[in-house]
């Protein structure tokens, strides 16, 4: 079993780099299952103002350390992990699907339009990864339990899930209760990044750590939600975490 760090009262993963979270996931081909959820300061703060969404993140079995402002802060409570690194979640999910053919786990792409997906599963078995299901983002309340059980019936030991924070996490859960045996991934937006429909901050940003900047300066409209890291900020400094 891998060591975990208390974040926020939330347990991390204390994988080093990417490779080895990719391959204590795996597991030699066995995937291991549970619910995957990338951790950055906006979620740490919004789960100390919302007890369901620390709910959702507390039940989830891995949560691995996606924002840089997580990294420091485990850095300076934890100087034993003094080596580990950000694993940015677009670049985790990407690796996942590129080692998940060595071992032909089965996969099912959930979420984005309905061009989005299509190209994003059309790269994903040019790359020879093994594809049992794929579904948009756009479905209802009263459609969830037959698309789970379209999961179900695929045989698929990696789901990956994109329709944004929190609903990818309800979903998740959901599906988590009906189909216990696969690996499901919070992925965000990391299918418009894939097919190119977004840009990625430039590597040199992401080597920084600064790629929500980036964000912010070409998307202005985010800007209210990184009000939240000065509070996270706050709590780094003063040792609430």
């Amino acid at each position: 079993m891998m060591d975990k760090v208390n974040i926020c009262q939330l347990e991390i993963l204390t994988a080093k780099n990417q490779q080895e979270l990719i391959s204590y996931l795996l597991n030699n081909g066995q995937v291991r299952a549970g619910k995957l959820i990338a951790m950055n300061a906006e979620k740490a703060v919004l789960s100390k103002e919302s007890p369901e969404l620390f709910g959702l993140l507390n039940q989830a079995e891995y949560k691995y350390a996606d924002g840089i402002s997580i990294v420091c802060s485990i850095k300076k409570k934890y100087p034993q992990y003094s080596s580990l690194e950000r694993i940015a979640g677009a670049d985790l999910w990407l690796g996942l699907m590129q080692a998940s053919c060595e071992y032909h786990i089965p996969v099912f792409i959930l979420g984005g339009d309905s061009q989005v997906i299509a190209q994003t599963e059309q790269k994903l078995l040019d790359m020879k990864v093994n594809i049992v299901g794929s579904h948009n983002g756009y479905f209802s309340e009263a459609e969830e339990d037959s698309l789970i059980e379209s999961i179900k019936r695929s045989g698929a030991k990696l789901v990956t899930v994109a329709l944004g924070s929190p609903k990818q996490e309800l979903f998740m859960q959901k599906a988590q209760k009906h189909y216990p045996d696969a690996l499901y991934m919070g992925v965000g937006g990391s299918y418009d990044v894939f097919v190119g429909k977004v840009k990625r901050a430039p590597v040199v940003w992401q080597q920084l750590g600064l790629e929500w900047l980036y964000r912010v300066l070409h998307q202005p409209t985010r800007w209210r939600r990184q009000v939240r890291l000065v509070k996270y900020a706050y709590y780094h400094l003063t040792n609430q975490l």
